[in-house]
């Protein structure tokens, strides 16, 4: 079952959540401002990597953004860090697992940026560099989308539909801008699509925080936080 932490829980677990949840949030929305910026500066349709290409005027203000945004994600792991889903299929990796694996490939992909026009992996322009920030951010987006779809069994039906309508936004989104991309598409649309599905992300993650920070009253809170399948109480296992 999940839930909102209670209002009879120990004061310091609240408290302690509401200001990591806190911090997570201003880091959240303190990076994509800051990669917002970046990408207001230029004239031009880029891609979220491309701020960050080797010779790029942006790229230092785009490493400072992404790590802002990396930093959020830990620690929005850590508000969550209790939940489990009973999803046959997804119940074998924690959601907090999944948000600190899309955490370190999203800076994996910061610390080695794309070379210089973040060429596509299909042509002959492409040095290991590209391979590694490329792989990277794609399998970060895998493990934020599989987060997401972990509470899309939630109790709670508008928190279990956000995580759902995102999940699969965000998978097909992404990937619709990552085939452009590779395809040397309309950068556009291509581009445009990705900061989307940035966004969805960011504004889900901002959706856990409330609901797991904020304590709900006169509930109790459950020593860990099940995502059922169901809208029966399921006993958490402890």
């Amino acid at each position: 079952m999940l839930q909102r932490p209670s209002a009879t829980a120990p004061g310091g677990i609240v408290i302690a959540d509401i200001a990591v949840a806190a911090l997570a949030a201003v880091s959240l929305l303190a990076g994509a401002v800051v990669i917002g910026q970046a990408r207001a500066s230029l004239d031009v349709f880029l891609y979220i990597s491309e701020l960050g290409a080797l010779g790029m005027p942006t790229a230092s203000q785009f490493q400072v953004g992404f790590v802002l945004v990396v930093a959020g994600i830990l620690l929005v792991a850590v508000v969550v860090r209790d939940v489990r889903t009973r999803l046959p299929l997804l119940r074998g990796v924690a959601p907090a697992a999944a948000l600190v694996a899309a955490a370190a490939l999203f800076l994996v992909a910061a610390a080695v940026p794309c070379s210089s026009g973040c060429p596509s992996l299909l042509t002959d322009a492409a040095q290991w560099r590209d391979w590694v920030h490329i792989v990277a951010a794609v399998l970060a987006f895998v493990a934020g989308c599989l987060a997401m779809l972990q509470f899309a069994t939630a109790r709670d039906r508008w928190l279990a539909r956000l995580s759902t309508a995102g999940g699969i936004t965000v998978g097909v989104v992404a990937a619709t801008g990552g085939i452009i991309s590779l395809a040397r598409g309309n950068t556009d649309i291509g581009s445009t699509l990705e900061y989307v599905a940035a966004a969805i992300g960011i504004v889900w993650m901002l959706a856990m925080l409330i609901v797991h920070a904020l304590p709900a009253p006169g509930s109790q809170r459950p020593s860990a936080l099940d995502v059922s399948l169901t809208s029966t109480s399921v006993p958490n296992g402890r």
